[in-house]
């Protein structure tokens, strides 16, 4: 069962105390905008959730990156040392890519 009242749930209004200079910061973008105080909050916001959730995303793929290129190093280190045609290279990239 979800807590608070309805209009939070709902996406109501939230009251949030700013500092005097963020708010003064947060006035000037609006300014700067052409936008009023909240909306110009709820972009910020919706820009910066973005941000993170773009960051997290590219965090998992260099961390897989970071992954393939260790195991590789492992092999060769353990006296893996095949070698790859052009042609097959060209086969592989020339692929449709699996949809995940």
């Amino acid at each position: 069962m979800a807590h608070g009242n309805r209009s939070t749930r709902e996406g109501g209004p939230v009251s949030v105390v700013l500092p005097v200079d963020l708010r003064a910061r947060i006035q000037a973008e609006a300014r700067k905008r052409g936008l009023k105080l909240s909306p110009v909050i709820r972009v910020l916001v919706s820009e910066r959730i973005h941000q993170i959730d773009e960051s997290a995303g590219l965090t998992r793929a260099e961390e897989w990156q970071r992954a393939q290129a260790w195991a590789t190093w492992e092999r060769i280190e353990a006296g893996d040392h095949r070698e790859v045609s052009r042609a097959e290279l060209r086969a592989i990239t020339a692929r449709p890519r699996r949809k995940r």
